[in-house]
């Protein structure tokens, strides 16, 4: 288990283009002598509740990721929000296919009414994220920073109606909080930015609550 401390940015909707904030970004890393490594991906999420939303209920985002043809499910439960700063508790599982099995999650992370097979089997994929992210690991002052630039899709399994994806999280790997912070504040210097309350699986729940009530 790992506490996921992360700030999210919505980027203005005036970029149209990917490569122009990546540029931005990257050259205002070099302009500051930062070391940093960029690299570029296609992930794919598939997010699973039953029709009760049981997960939800109990606070709690359950997701498989697809990326490089591997499998991760991940499980976040209740954390905190203040402003841009996001905090809650993850679990990681390696899977090895596209096919979800909740009992390789710790058993102290459910809540004792749940029977976890039974939970199970009522679960079922209600809306996907698919995004290429841009990742650059930065290593400023005694800390490492994963700064991801994330672009796509939230939609729900119909594919109603789509949510666009364009914001920027800053992830604390290890060291000070507020390195984190103190990159924000040099990033608002290249790139038109605002704070993010809401995760992607919180945008995710909201499509898919429009399209379950305009059924």
């Amino acid at each position: 288990m790992a506490i996921e401390i992360e700030l999210k940015y919505l980027l203005s909707s005036n970029y149209k283009d990917s490569k122009i904030v990546v540029d931005n970004i990257s050259t205002m890393l070099k302009a500051k002598n930062t070391t940093f490594t960029l690299s570029k991906m296609q992930l794919n999420n598939d997010y699973f509740d039953n029709s009760h939303l049981a997960l939800r209920k109990m606070d709690i985002g359950l997701r498989i990721r697809e990326f490089d043809q591997k499998y991760e499910q991940t499980i976040k439960t209740a954390g905190k929000v203040e402003g841009c700063l996001h905090q809650r508790p993850e679990y990681n599982v390696v899977i090895k296919s596209n096919h979800l099995d909740i009992r390789l999650f710790p058993k102290h992370i459910w809540p004792e009414c749940v029977e976890v097979m039974a939970l199970q089997q009522s679960l079922r994929v209600i809306f996907k994220t698919n995004f290429f992210r841009h990742t650059w690991i930065i290593t400023q002052e005694n800390s490492i920073i994963e700064l991801a630039f994330d672009r796509g899709e939230i939609f729900t399994s119909e594919e109603n109606e789509i949510l666009v994806i364009n914001e920027l999280e800053i992830e604390l790997v290890s060291g000070d909080e507020q390195e984190l912070f103190s990159l924000a504040n040099q990033l608002m210097e290249v790139v038109e930015i605002k704070p993010g309350k809401l995760s992607k699986a919180a945008r995710g729940y909201a499509l898919y609550d429009k399209r379950e009530s305009s059924k």
